[in-house]
């Protein structure tokens, strides 16, 4: 049996299992979500989702279907409103706290053949200048059918980079996944999860000593001119 995304990795900051869902229209809320962060619900933009039961660790999870049938998407965006056709959710780190932000992570299976064979994930957030930038997983194939499997999918940082640490303070990040191809049919769902790392903002005390030790190792490695 494949491992699931928890297997692979404890860096979760939000994740969407369904579990705790009662029937098709309820909301798919974070469980859990990282305390440094906030999270919405995980929304459908023009798809229609089914809750069932008998993922691969046996729980419930989401049929997606509604899809399309070839790619069909655009990266330009003014606000973080949703692109048609996709899953999205949108993170905001606190204030008084840092993250760090590497990928996504899910459990899918294609029911049949003509499920979509390909997915990407993309995350967009404001630059310094006000717009919005973004970076993509790029398209990832979806093989096989009739059976469950779990996806990691990186950023890449070549690109504009994400923004990091004290960059992130109070930052909104919005993560959609778009997936096409095949016939445009049903995709199977569970476990989405946004990977990274977050932690407070040291208190002031703290910032100082790192600060110093900083400077500190700067000057020990400054060359001597002659």
């Amino acid at each position: 049996m494949p491992l699931q995304a928890d297997d692979l990795l404890n860096d979760v900051l939000v994740k969407y299992d369904f579990n705790t869902l009662i029937c098709d229209c309820a909301a798919n809320m974070p469980t859990p979500c990282s305390p440094c962060v906030m999270a919405s619900d995980l929304t459908p933009n023009r798809l229609c989702q089914q809750l069932r039961f008998g993922s691969q660790d046996g729980s419930l999870f989401r049929n997606f279907s509604g899809w399309d049938n070839s790619y069909d998407y655009s990266f330009a965006r003014t606000n973080f409103s949703s692109a048609p056709g996709t899953l999205s959710y949108d993170v905001f780190v606190k204030p008084d706290s840092i993250a760090n932000i590497s990928g996504v992570s899910f459990d899918w299976m294609r029911p049949d053949c003509t499920s979509v064979n390909a997915i990407q994930a993309t995350i967009f957030w404001q630059g310094n200048g006000g717009g919005i930038e973004y970076l993509s997983s790029g398209p990832i194939a979806l093989d096989g059918v009739g059976s469950w499997n779990s996806r990691v999918l990186d950023f890449p940082i070549d690109v504009n980079p994400l923004p990091t640490g004290i960059d992130t303070s109070g930052k909104q990040f919005h993560v959609e996944l778009y997936a096409w191809g095949g016939g445009g049919g049903s995709l199977y769902l569970d476990n989405i999860a946004l990977r990274g790392d977050c932690a407070p903002i040291p208190e002031p005390g703290g910032a100082i000593l790192i600060a110093a030790a900083g400077l500190a190792l700067l000057m020990r490695r400054r060359p001597v001119w002659s």
